[in-house]
């Protein structure tokens, strides 16, 4: 990351606003197919930008792994706030302050945005229910993988709003989740299968989504 950072500065100067690190690299849970999930925020963000700053990132070990969130201050200031709070408890910052750069977050931006992560867990979940009995080997361990993230990700927002604290990371989700939780939180081949896995996400979400509604 600090390489990350000081070859932005280089190319972008006093355009570059703010550099952050989130994903599977930040928790400390990457594996070689891992993306580098990388947030870069400019002054402003022109299609021009992009070959830029993918040959710098390129130059950089491992820099075809790099991906993530680049977008230009004005349209960041005017995101639509739900989408927000994840995002920026998934963040590590390593250069600039992202929270000027932020619209207002309130409570309620909070509370649909742990719905819609809900909502799109259930959407999966019933899908890949639907289609299980067509998917191979191969496709099924990367269905599971992705519902195991998702999972995650809408676990970290019902915690959040349980009690107050955001788990940045799969251990602290794991420590605080309630019984059967724990299940769809477990590393690849210790936990449920695809079949298990979708049905426990699918209960699991309707009764989250139905119980978020009541307290809206």
């Amino acid at each position: 990351m600090p390489a990350v950072v000081e070859v932005l500065k280089q190319t972008f100067g006093p355009r570059l606003l703010f550099v952050g690190l989130q994903g599977s690299y930040r928790r400390g849970e990457a594996t070689e197919t891992s993306d580098i999930d990388l947030c870069v925020i400019l002054d402003r963000l022109e299609p021009a930008d992009f070959p830029r700053l993918r040959a710098v990132l390129d130059a950089l070990p491992e820099g075809e792994k790099a991906a993530g969130f680049v977008c230009g201050a004005p349209e960041l200031a005017a995101w639509p706030a739900f989408e927000l709070f994840a995002f920026v408890k998934d963040m590590d910052a390593w250069y600039g302050e992202l929270a000027p750069l932020l619209p207002p977050i309130t409570k309620a931006d909070i509370n649909l945005g742990v719905r819609t992560a809900v909502a799109a867990l259930y959407h999966e979940a019933a899908q890949l229910l639907l289609a299980a009995d067509a998917l191979d080997a191969e496709a099924a361990a990367k269905a599971v993988h992705s519902l195991r993230k998702s999972f995650l990700r809408a676990l970290q927002g019902v915690l959040y709003l349980r009690t107050g604290e955001f788990p940045r990371d799969r251990a602290e989700a794991l420590r605080r989740a309630q019984e059967g939780e724990g299940d769809m939180l477990r590393t690849d081949g210790e936990g449920l299968p695809l079949k298990g896995m979708a049905a426990a996400c699918l209960v699991w979400s309707g009764a989250s989504l139905a119980e978020l509604a009541g307290e809206a």
